[in-house]
């Protein structure tokens, strides 16, 4: 190092504030960026919610519709007889079976998009927990005097 490229205490120190104010600047543009992906999380999370409930409106849907399909096979086999009845609950078994192979591609589809998107699920999970409590705190009554 030269001589003429000594600083002084007060060069030094202003460095130093400057190289924390950068590393603040910093920190805020990690943050910044934190909260935008947490929204894109959150925004992400909404459009599985609304499928998920989609889906089990669906569900609901099937299983009233099996439920009303196999009132109306049992009425019609105590009319029709023991062999009207088989057909009849062999009929509804096949819906059911249908009903459970729905409800196992579904997990497995569940379980493949989080085999295939880790870090995408773990963020959509933290992103989820995170608007939970921000709701929960939101609507939870305070406290007064605390």
């Amino acid at each position: 190092m030269a001589a003429d490229e000594v600083k002084t205490a007060s060069e030094l120190a202003e460095e130093a504030r400057q190289t924390g104010h950068d590393a603040v600047l910093a920190a805020q543009g990690y943050a910044h960026e934190g909260q935008r992906i947490g929204r894109e999380a959150a925004q992400s999370l909404r459009a599985t919610l609304a499928d998920a409930k989609e889906t089990g409106s669906e569900a609901l849907d099937t299983v009233r519709g099996l439920t009303h399909d196999a009132r109306d096979l049992a009425n019609d086999a105590v009319r029709s007889g023991r062999s009207s009845a088989r057909d009849a609950v062999n009929a509804v078994g096949e819906r059911a079976r249908q009903l459970g192979e729905h409800v196992q591609r579904s997990r497995e589809t569940c379980a493949a998009y989080i085999a295939e998107q880790p870090v995408r699920s773990t963020l959509l999970a933290v992103a989820s927990g995170a608007v939970a409590m921000t709701l929960m705190l939101h609507f939870l009554p305070r406290r007064r005097g605390h």
